[in-house]
C-alpha cells in the first residue's frame, strides 16, 4: 500500500466589510478576509491538501485568482 500526503498553505488579508467566513461558517464582523472569492482560509487549506495528495497542484492553479472560471486539468 501507497500513501500520499498533502499540505495546503493560505493567507488572506483583513478587510473591513468584507464576509469573514471560516471552514465555511459565517461569523459576524465589522471586518473579513479579503480574497477573489471568500476569502475562507480553512476551506482553502483543506482544499488544497487533497488536490496536492492527488497530485493535481493547488487550489490556485484550479481557480485562478484573474479568472472568473476554473483552468483546465
Amino acid at each position: 500500500m501507497s500513501y500520499r500526503v498533502g499540505i495546503g498553505v493560505d493567507a488572506h488579508a483583513f478587510e473591513d466589510g468584507a464576509p469573514l467566513v471560516l471552514g465555511g461558517v459565517s461569523f459576524e464582523s465589522a471586518r473579513g478576509l479579503a480574497g477573489h472569492s471568500d476569502g475562507d482560509v480553512v476551506t482553502h487549506v483543506l482544499i488544497d491538501a487533497v488536490l496536492g495528495a492527488a497530485g493535481l497542484g493547488g487550489i490556485g492553479s484550479l481557480f485562478p485568482s484573474h479568472s472568473s472560471t476554473p483552468a483546465e486539468v
